[in-house]
C-alpha cells in the first residue's frame, strides 16, 4: 500500500584535495511516497553543512537590540500602530488569547493575511517557544481563521505558518505567526489534497492513517505521539531535520483545546532540539483541508523544518535546486535525527 522507494547514485570527481584522487560519493535518492517528489539524501555532508546552520551571538544580539525601539509588535506599542479588524469580521479590532494578539497583515500575502504575536518578549529563543505560548498562538490563529470564513464564506483554505529569524524570512524579530486564507488552497496543500483523494479511490483508506500506522510498525522514523497528534520524521524529507505531526481530523474547524494542545506540544518539542543541535532558525506550517466539506481522506498536517543560522558570510539554503528544480536535499537521513529527537520527547 505504501511503499518507501529509494536508490544510490555515484558523483565521480578528482578530489585536489586528495592529489587528484578519483573519489566516487554516494547520494540517496529517495521518493516521497505520496507525491512522488524526490529528495537527496547526503550522507556524511551534515559537519560541513552544519557551519551554515550555527549561530552567532553576537549579531543575534545586535539585531535584537537595534530593532526592539521600533518593533510594532513589543508591548508598549503593539496596541497603537499595528491594523485592526473590519467589525464584520472581528468586533473587537483584534483577537486576543492570553499573552497573543492577533490583527491584520499591514501588507496582506493572501486574501485573509491575519498576524498573531507571540507573547510580549522581543527575542524568544526557540526553547522559549513553550507549549503554553505556542497554544495561545494557535487557538488565536485558528480564531481569525474562523472568523475570516463565517465572514465570507469564499475563504475556505486557511493555513497557519511561522518564520523564525531573517534566514526563515522573517522581516521580524519578534516571534509571530502568520494565518493565510484563501478562496482555494496553497499549492502545496492543493498536491496533497489531490494525491490523497487518489490514494483514499485506490485504496479505500486516507494515506495519513495508513502512513503512521506503517512508520509506527517500522520504529525508524516515528517519534511519538502528543495527545491526538503523531509525529515523524519524513522518509524524503525536502528540508532539514523536517518533523512532522499528523492530526485526526481533517480542518482547522475541527481541532479542540485537545488537538491544539498536542500540536503545541510537538512544536515546543521539536524547537527544543533544534536549539539542543545547535539550529535556531526554522519555519513551521499547519496546512488544513478546506473548511464547511468533508475530506475523509485528509488529515491535518504540521511540518516543522531548520534553516541555516544567522552567521556571516550568509548563505541561504533554498538555492536553485529547490527553488526552481523543485528538488529536495538534506545532509543527514531521516532516520538518523528521529532517534536522537525520539529519545527527548515529551508526549
Amino acid at each position: 500500500m505504501i511503499r518507501f522507494e529509494g536508490w544510490t547514485v555515484k558523483a565521480r570527481v578528482l578530489n585536489p584535495l586528495k592529489g587528484f584522487e578519483l573519489e566516487v560519493q554516494e547520494l540517496e535518492r529517495r521518493v516521497d511516497p505520496l507525491t512522488g517528489h524526490t529528495t537527496i539524501v547526503a550522507r556524511g555532508r551534515l559537519p560541513y553543512v552544519k557551519q551554515f546552520m550555527e549561530h552567532d551571538e553576537q549579531l543575534l544580539r545586535r539585531l535584537a537590540d537595534a530593532s526592539r525601539a521600533s518593533c510594532p509588535f513589543c508591548p508598549e506599542r503593539v496596541e497603537q500602530v499595528t491594523p485592526k479588524f473590519p467589525s464584520d469580521v472581528v468586533p473587537e479590532g483584534r483577537v486576543k488569547v492570553g499573552r497573543c494578539i492577533a490583527f491584520p497583515s499591514l501588507h496582506a500575502h493572501s486574501d485573509f493575511n491575519a498576524v498573531v504575536v507571540l507573547g510580549p518578549r522581543h527575542l524568544a529563543r526557540p526553547s522559549e517557544l513553550d507549549e503554553d505560548l505556542i497554544y495561545e498562538g494557535l487557538k488565536a490563529g485558528v480564531d481569525v481563521a474562523l472568523r475570516a470564513y463565517r465572514s465570507d464564506h469564499k475563504l475556505r483554505s486557511p493555513s497557519i505558518v511561522m518564520n523564525y529569524l531573517p534566514p526563515a524570512g522573517s522581516s521580524i524579530v519578534h516571534p509571530h505567526m502568520q494565518v493565510l486564507s484563501s478562496t482555494s488552497p496553497f499549492n502545496v496543500v492543493r498536491e496533497l489534497l489531490a494525491r490523497s483523494f487518489e490514494f483514499y479511490t485506490l485504496w479505500s483508506r486516507c494515506y495519513w492513517d495508513a502512513l503512521v500506522e506503517e512508520e509506527r510498525r517500522l520504529g525508524e522514523r516515528y517519534i511519538g505521539s502528543t495527545g491526538p497528534i503523531h509525529w515523524l520524521a519524513p522518509y524524503a524529507p525536502s528540508r532539514h531535520f523536517e518533523v512532522w505531526g499528523v492530526g485526526p481530523s481533517s480542518d482547522l474547524s475541527s481541532l479542540g483545546d485537545g488537538e491544539l494542545r498536542g500540536i503545541a506540544r510537538g512544536v515546543a518539542n521539536v524547537l527544543r532540539f533544534y536549539e539542543s543541535e545547535g539550529l535556531l532558525s526554522f519555519n513551521f506550517a499547519v496546512y488544513s483541508a478546506p473548511l464547511g466539506g468533508r475530506y475523509d481522506y485528509f488529515k491535518v498536517l504540521v511540518k516543522v523544518c531548520s534553516r541555516f543560522g544567522l552567521k556571516e558570510p550568509f548563505l541561504n539554503d533554498f538555492w536553485a535546486m529547490p527553488a526552481l528544480l523543485g528538488e529536495g536535499e538534506v545532509m543527514e537521513a531521516p532516520e538518523d535525527y528521529a532517534s536522537r529527537l525520539r529519545s527527548a520527547w515529551r508526549p
